[in-house]
């Protein structure tokens, strides 16, 4: 029960108020890399009339050919909207519930990749650094994301830097708790 449930628990709070210091910090450091409209209001009350309805837009359309595609890719603009219609709390309690689940899912697999390596690591440094490693990929994958679909550069940066130190710390906390206990000698 420590390894599976009680230790992602832990990781995953740790997760948690990880993303609470980052996304949370003065000055929103990672909000730096978003660009600023003049008028929210008016742009939010243009943007309910030009999208039908909740969802993932993409301009242009991929759907529309290849051709019509490639015409408004060279003439631009290009974007992709996630557009939520209804009203939202910010801050929901049930969005916040999800968010911890989400990263007890994450600490729970990588709790079992680690216990299933477990006699290829020495110590408690070698899963920590696994943590890391780990991070350090799932950080250079979200680099696909500008590649890709053309996200800012500068955005996906902010989100690999968090997603590299909620993997080195989820990987921390499970190495604490995944480390065998050395065995005492009989007497």
């Amino acid at each position: 029960m420590k390894k599976f449930v009680l230790a992602p628990a832990l990781a995953a709070l740790a997760m948690f108020f990880w993303g609470f210091l980052y996304w949370g910090a003065p000055h929103h450091l990672p909000y730096q890399a978003l660009g600023h409209l003049p008028d929210e209001a008016a742009t939010a009350e243009a943007l309910a009339r030009i999208f039908p309805a909740t969802g993932a837009y993409l301009i242009p359309n991929p759907t529309a050919g290849d051709e019509k595609m490639a015409a408004q890719m060279k003439k631009g603009p290009t974007a992709e909207v996630h557009i939520i219609k209804e009203s939202m709390t910010a801050m929901d309690p049930a969005g916040l519930f999800k968010g911890y689940l989400h990263g007890f899912t994450l600490a729970l697999l990588l709790a079992i990749m680690l216990n299933g390596l477990e006699k290829s690591f020495k110590g408690w440094t070698c899963r920590a650094k696994f943590g890391a490693a780990i991070g350090l990929l799932v950080a250079v994958g979200d680099y696909g994301d500008a590649i890709w679909w053309h996200h800012s550069w500068t955005w996906v940066s902010a989100q690999a830097l968090y997603d590299f130190g909620a993997y080195g710390i989820a990987g921390l906390v499970l190495a604490k708790f995944l480390t065998a206990k050395p065995a005492t000698p009989a007497s």
